[in-house]
């Protein structure tokens, strides 16, 4: 065996920088979207999304080191190259392994904020603006968003959050895997 030189041998930096860049994006954009759709305020829907992403990126790395040993040799060592090493091209079954990490990990953030809730013995009310006068020069957007369920939908908000930092996140992949294949590498 080859003696270890430096720690780029035992680490993947790249690998973890790429984690780290979509925790950060996932966290602001699912932050983004609570704040508007439950009306969590700023503060509480950062704390919330960044609470439950990084409990779905734990679970995540511990369901993949559990799963990792039981698949087979050529199996594991794909997902392994995926992993750490970079995508050189993107197989079917990846579709199929990202729709259900789109489910579980909205199953699992929908989970992680009723938690949250239960844990900090709060019940978040929507912010709504007390007003005792007439209504009718608000503007058309105020007059909708007044006229809708004073309830806000809290699975739906969460599926949005989750469905827009998976678009991004996609993207990134996407753009990751074209420059790849541009520069591949020596």
């Amino acid at each position: 065996m080859p003696p270890i030189i430096n720690y780029t041998d035992v680490l993947p930096f790249r690998a973890i920088a790429f984690q780290l860049l979509f925790l950060f994006m996932a966290i602001a954009i699912e932050a983004a979207v609570l704040n508007e759709r439950i009306n969590l305020g700023r503060k509480l829907s950062m704390q919330y999304a960044a609470t439950v992403n990084l409990l779905s990126t734990v679970v995540g790395w511990m369901l993949f080191f559990v799963v990792e040993p039981w698949l087979p040799s050529a199996a594991r060592q794909i997902l392994v190259e995926y992993v750490f090493f970079g995508v050189r091209s993107v197989p079917p079954a990846v579709f199929l392994i990202g729709f259900t990490a789109f489910v579980l990990t909205f199953l699992l953030k929908l989970q992680g904020i009723e938690f949250l809730e239960l844990l900090l013995e709060k019940t978040t009310l929507p912010v709504t603006q007390e007003s005792n006068g007439p209504r009718k020069f608000q503007g058309r957007k105020k007059q909708l968003e007044l006229s809708r369920n004073s309830e806000p939908n809290r699975p739906m908000a969460v599926l949005w959050a989750n469905a827009f930092s998976f678009v991004a996140i996609t993207v990134i992949l996407i753009i990751r895997v074209l420059v790849d294949q541009m520069n591949p590498i020596v």
